[in-house]
């Protein structure tokens, strides 16, 4: 099997590419959470375990840079 891949040409255009991968992404996580067989609080708890995820690697990036 062959693949071709056409790389965003612009800065502006790998930005959107970027937001439709994180939208796909996000809105994959999302429904295998919803099909969990677990209550709904356990859920939510995972939510924001995985939000808490993102927003230290969010914050280490930042320090990084500085």
């Amino acid at each position: 099997m062959e693949v071709i891949v056409y790389y965003p040409e612009t800065p502006e255009k790998q930005a959107l590419f970027d937001q439709r991968v994180a939208k796909f992404h996000a809105q994959y996580v999302e429904n295998r959470i919803r099909k969990l067989q677990c209550p709904t609080w356990q859920k939510l708890k995972l939510i924001d375990a995985i939000a808490e995820t993102i927003m230290e690697d969010v914050r280490r990036e930042e320090e990084e840079k500085v």
